[in-house]
């Protein structure tokens, strides 16, 4: 009877030094599980900052061409205006030709 209490504590023991042995392994596996994902965390947060600066400095850049665009397109309007000016006196001059030739004959 003293053998079966001595092998039966020391399987008791084996069997809670196994167990704390597995658990101690699960969660070293489950910290470096968690570690990379932090890191994986990590670096999509930095790509994601990146990718912010990046943006911001296009639309600032966009913003400059809207600017300049605009500034063309006030130009464009003005030249078209004194485009109209002209084609409406060289129509005024036209017209005054068509009607000196009508009244002086040749």
């Amino acid at each position: 009877m003293d053998a079966i209490f001595w092998v039966a504590l020391a399987f008791f023991l084996v069997a809670g030094i196994y167990a704390l042995v597995l658990i101690g392994l699960r969660a070293w596996r489950a910290w470096q599980a968690f570690v990379s994902l932090a890191a994986a965390g990590a670096a999509a947060a930095e790509r994601l900052a990146a990718a912010t600066e990046q943006l911001q400095a296009r639309s600032e850049a966009a913003a400059t061409r809207i600017e300049e665009l605009n500034v063309a397109v006030a130009q464009l309007r003005r030249t078209q205006a004194r485009a109209r000016v002209l084609l409406g006196a060289w129509g005024e001059v036209t017209s005054l030709l068509k009607a000196a030739r009508v009244v002086s004959p040749r």
